[in-house]
């Protein structure tokens, strides 16, 4: 019971810093636009124009939210999702495209993506993702609130007995 306890406290710990986003985009320019919008709410934004970047940035950190280019329609993103599903599986992600493609939508989709995006993304789209996020990040910082108060109430109790 108190392992399982402190395995939520340390999660939530995790998720709790500062809102942390992967975006992932081969093209320069439009990973720069893409993380504007994020780095104006005050998220720390990973950015990375390599597959290989982003795998170890997934290796090293963990992320409140994922962005990734699907890239062509050999779908050069998937490897950064399947890394990401391996690595960070609890992490949302989305994936943005200017190549729509029915079986990398499926393939998206199947692995547990949010959403699938052509691009440019609407900014009611992009709002609505930053949103969410910043809600999903809220109820975590309010459970490892509640979590700590649990467990320091837990360690004066057994120091009175």
């Amino acid at each position: 019971m108190r392992q399982e306890l402190q395995q939520n406290v340390d999660r939530a710990e995790t998720l709790c810093g500062t809102r942390k986003v992967l975006i992932f985009h081969e093209d320069i320019e439009d990973l720069a636009r893409t993380a504007e919008p994020f780095e104006a709410h005050g998220f720390e934004v990973h950015k990375c124009t390599t597959v290989e970047a982003a795998m170890r940035s997934v290796e090293r950190e963990e992320f409140d939210f994922a962005l990734v280019d699907q890239g062509s329609p050999a779908f050069e993103g998937l490897r950064v999702i399947r890394h990401l599903a391996r690595y960070n599986p609890h992490t949302p992600f989305v994936v943005v495209t200017r190549c729509k493609d029915m079986l990398c939508c499926q393939q998206a989709l199947a692995l547990g993506a949010v959403h699938y995006l052509g691009e440019p993304v609407p900014s009611a789209e992009m709002s609505w993702i930053i949103e969410t996020i910043s809600e999903i990040h809220q109820r975590n910082e309010s459970t490892l609130r509640r979590v700590t108060n649990v467990t320091a109430d837990d360690r004066i109790k057994n120091r009175q007995t």
